[in-house]
């Protein structure tokens, strides 16, 4: 009953901000799909590839440390059990695959951890951007726009969450300011020198 309630009001207070009714004042609502926006934006696909480049630079030097404890274990193969020597080697190829193993999962989260900034970083230009279309196009408000979920593997006991969650039901593509968005912030990307 409460969230029938609570659904009505917001669906009443959309429906007023669409018409203009609120405060006597002529607003709208727009939509961006933010999934396609990310996807078509060049500096995205920049950041991709500088991140894909620094994964590689990274995995061709874990490949390299593992060669040389490779190396150190044929070396330690060579030596007699038991001997100094063969003790030194040990330790030395213990420490080195400890060392290899660290520096190779610290690189990983590090590397990670640029990816998660770049994203936020290009989401929050994405945040602004819109807002600058959407009060150039006379938008007050731009919702989020979601592809229409498939139901094929939903069980059926998720059904009712999943279309409870929706935020948009139906947009006129007149509406959609992703196109817009995206044009503009590739321009921004290509002339930003």
């Amino acid at each position: 009953m409460k969230q029938k309630l609570a659904l009505s009001l917001v669906a009443a207070l959309l429906l007023s901000v669409t018409t203009g009714l609120v405060e006597g004042a002529a607003t709208g609502v727009a939509v961006v799909d933010v999934e396609k926006a990310m996807n078509s934006l060049d500096q995205m696909t920049q950041i991709e590839a500088d991140i894909k480049t620094q994964y590689e630079r990274i995995k061709e030097e874990h490949t390299s440390r593992r060669n040389k404890l490779k190396q150190l274990q044929e070396d330690l193969e060579l030596l007699q059990a038991g001997t100094d020597a063969f003790k030194q080697k040990f330790d030395e190829f213990q420490l080195r695959a400890i060392e290899a193993e660290a520096w190779w999962k610290f690189k990983q989260i590090s590397l990670s951890s640029e990816r998660v900034l770049q994203i936020g970083n290009m989401y929050h230009k994405l945040l602004n951007t819109i807002g600058k279309v959407a009060s150039e196009n006379s938008y007050s408000m731009v919702m989020f726009k979601e592809k229409t979920p498939s139901f094929r593997k939903i069980k059926p006991e998720a059904l009712s969450a999943i279309i409870a969650l929706r935020k948009v039901l139906w947009v006129s593509n007149d509406l959609d300011l992703t196109d817009q968005v995206v044009l503009r912030m590739n321009n921004e990307w290509k002339n930003r020198r």
